[in-house]
């Protein structure tokens, strides 16, 4: 198999075997590899109805034909399994260098079922792989276990996947580290704890050979050449990462502030890009082979969390330790952002629910002593670190907070569950949609719950007003083309932001390079469609309908009481107007099941038999 090493590693935990076996040709032709090639093997191992932390749950982890070769930007890997956070299908996907390395080692991806007796951890090195004792890891941060690891190894470029004491205490907005990168939001990191799986280390050298050496030379020069001349990846993300959006989303009256309370932050210039270059970032990092190093290495020096580095923190994080947390200080959020790598924990889904929790306080819906002590008034940054602490360690009042906002407003009660933040138990990012109804519909229909990363509207909708940001019109058909190209890049590996200058027509060549097999752009969406279609259908068998495919109360009841987007009121109605036209579209019934007759012009049963 051109593009691919040909072999995928299985790894059963409770018998404690590790089989090779070959990457199914027919699954990577259709579904490309990543999270499409992940998803498919997903329906095929994993039964209907298992608890996402019961031993039967699968995690699947999946690179893709680009990753691991010269062609810039192309270093992604995926991570597929049931989400313990919503309770269906979960992707997710990170860069660095741990999927390139794990091609190098010899495989294209691992598939793991099962739970170890005691704690156990992976390593794989030029084709071999084996299971290890991790008693002595059991309990480490995440940058202890990857400096043990290296040390046991005896290899300082081992690369090393892991989970921290939040992982292994499952809570449910756990996340996989991987060096500084962080994977699995949705609580992968909690499927790793409950089959005492601690890490995952991989080291090789060896080589997969692509189809057409020349043409993916040929490739690599121009896409460099294509990312230096655009503003935006050699100019923009070099210099403020994706930070740079903290400002304009902020004077789009959009960017949700005290938990969604209003959509203009007025300390953002105190967390703004610049603020954060000029006080924070030390040096520029990149992922793999990527000559844009959006990655900003920032340092503390003073003040009560000073010696904190942390790579980041990125738009989301400053947000959700910002502005939804009413909290101005770079260092603190910084602070915040690092030990969340160090426990493991998805720094949206935890800025999320302790800005909810801070909303609950000020409401009088919690006490201070319910609280553990700790004076939850919005803007007060010392609460952070130690609510984090007791989130990793369920401990206290963090037992409250460490299973996402849902579980948190059922917990808490007294009509909190209205302002509870998320969509499908998936907390909601920093955009909110009644600034931009695309986002709105992207949210409500995003194969994992509320992710923007799905289908991204902000380009159309705000920056460049090809569509009234605030109207119904158009929106069920861009979402669809959003999700249909952002399914087929995933699965890829091809990096969002190095997509601004990689085009259809160039990942469409790169793939037929690569893989020898004939790629259009028209075939490259076929694929992304067939993707998306499995996705729904997964979430389907773990009971999604319609009615879950909708917002928070808050946001379809309660309009922004200042700003750009002043009293503009998205409703159900407005929603219900988009879904209706998405399923249409879609070829999916009103109830938002892919029909038969879809998934046959898709060839997905034929597929998956």
């Amino acid at each position: 198999m051109f593009g691919y090493t040909g072999k995928l590693l299985y790894v059963d935990l409770t018998r404690g075997s590790l089989d090779e076996r070959r990457t199914p040709a027919t699954l990577a032709r259709a579904f490309l590899g990543g999270r499409g090639l992940g998803a498919a093997l997903l329906y095929q191992e994993l039964k209907p109805g298992i608890d996402p932390l019961d031993p039967g749950n699968v995690l699947i982890l999946m690179t893709a034909p680009p990753v691991g070769t010269p062609i810039p930007c192309c270093h992604r890997w995926g991570a597929v399994t049931k989400s313990p956070l919503t309770g269906f299908y979960l992707c997710s996907s990170v860069g660095g260098h741990w999927g390139p390395e794990l091609k190098f080692a010899g495989f294209d991806g691992i598939v793991i079922k099962g739970r170890a007796s005691k704690p156990a951890y992976i390593t794989i090195k030029n084709g071999k792989a084996e299971l290890r004792d991790a008693k002595n890891l059991w309990g480490k941060l995440t940058d202890e276990t990857e400096l043990a690891i290296r040390k046991e190894l005896k290899d300082p470029r081992v690369q090393v996947a892991c989970i921290g004491p939040a992982g292994e205490n499952l809570v449910r907005i756990a996340n996989i580290q991987a060096g500084r990168r962080s994977i699995g939001r949705g609580g992968a990191g909690a499927v790793m704890g409950s089959k005492r799986l601690k890490a995952i280390a991989v080291r090789g050298r060896g080589k997969f050979e692509v189809a057409d050496e020349e043409e993916v030379a040929a490739l690599v020069r121009e896409l460099r050449e294509q990312i230096k001349r655009s503003p935006q990846t050699s100019i923009d993300f070099p210099q403020w990462g994706t930070v740079q959006f903290v400002d304009p989303i902020n004077e789009a009256g959009m960017w949700p502030t005290r938990n969604f309370q209003q959509g203009v932050f007025e300390l953002a210039r105190r967390i703004n890009a610049r603020a954060m270059r000029k006080r924070l970032v030390k040096r520029d990092t990149a992922c793999f082979g990527c000559p844009v190093a959006c990655g900003k290495l920032s340092v503390v020096a003073d003040g009560p969390y000073a010696n904190t580095m942390v790579e980041g923190p990125e738009y989301e994080t400053m947000w959700a330790f910002g502005a939804q947390c009413g909290i101005s200080r770079l260092d603190a959020i910084a602070a915040a952002n690092a030990w969340c790598d160090k426990y493991g924990l998805d720094t949206i889904s935890a800025g999320n629910v302790i800005g909810f929790a801070m909303e609950c306080y000020e409401r009088q819906l919690l006490t201070r002593t319910e609280t553990d002590g700790l004076d939850l008034k919005f803007g007060n940054h010392g609460v952070l670190v130690e609510l984090l602490r007791k989130m990793a360690y369920r401990e206290g009042f963090g037992e409250v907070l460490c299973d996402g906002v849902r579980r948190a407003a059922a917990s808490i009660q007294q009509g909190s569950e209205e302002f509870a933040i998320h969509v499908k138990g998936l907390e909601l990012p920093a955009y909110d949609p009644r600034g931009a109804w695309g986002m709105a519909l992207a949210y409500a229909t995003a194969c994992r719950g509320g992710c923007h990363l799905k289908a991204w509207t902000l380009a159309a909708e705000v920056f460049e007003a090809k569509y009234d940001r605030f109207s119904t019109e158009g929106k069920a058909k861009l979402i669809i083309e959003l999700q249909n190209t952002r399914a087929a890049a995933d699965s890829m590996g091809v990096c969002i932001i190095a997509g601004r200058a990689i085009g259809a027509e160039e990942r469409a060549r790169m793939l037929t390079a690569l893989t020898g097999w004939s790629f259009n752009t028209q075939k490259l969406l076929e694929a992304g469609e067939r993707i998306y279609n499995l996705e729904r259908l997964l979430a389907v068998q773990d009971g999604i309908t319609r009615a879950d495919d909708t917002l928070p109360p808050k946001l379809l009841t309660q309009a922004l009481p200042s700003g750009p987007c002043e009293h503009i009121r998205l409703r159900k109605a407005d929603l219900d107007r988009m879904l209706d036209e998405y399923y249409e579209l879609r070829g999916w019934d009103r109830e938002g099941r892919p029909t038969k007759a879809k998934l046959k012009e898709l060839e997905i049963p034929k597929l998956l038999e």
